[in-house]
């Protein structure tokens, strides 16, 4: 399995279960209802989960990889995405933390 197949779910790769649980599908949950000033700052607390991670991409995985599900679920919301691996990508971007060479060469692919 490469990096980048590493944060998707079956289903950002395309396999649908036959009758999936509304739990299982974010897309069910993109509305958040709440102002938008409320969302910001809900963003920036969940953004702060990784403050004083030392600026390195496998310390920076490990945390993300122990955000509870609900700010997960919200950070994508909130930035109107699915996929794991774009979260991880955008937080990254948030922190000025540089991705290997291996996944930019992903993400030019995509």
């Amino acid at each position: 399995m490469d990096e980048e197949e590493s944060f998707r779910t079956p289903y950002s790769a395309g396999h649908l279960p036959a009758e999936p649980d509304k739990s299982e599908v974010v897309q069910s949950e993109t509305h958040i209802h709440q102002p938008r000033s409320e969302q910001q700052n809900r963003a920036w607390s969940t953004m702060r989960w990784f403050e004083g991670t030392a600026k390195i991409e496998a310390d920076f995985y490990t945390r993300f990889q122990e955000l509870p599900d609900e700010d997960t679920t919200f950070l994508k919301c909130f930035y109107d995405i699915t996929d794991d691996f774009e979260l991880f990508k955008i937080i990254c971007k948030f922190w000025n933390v540089s991705l290997s060479g291996r996944r930019k060469i992903l993400e030019c692919r995509t």
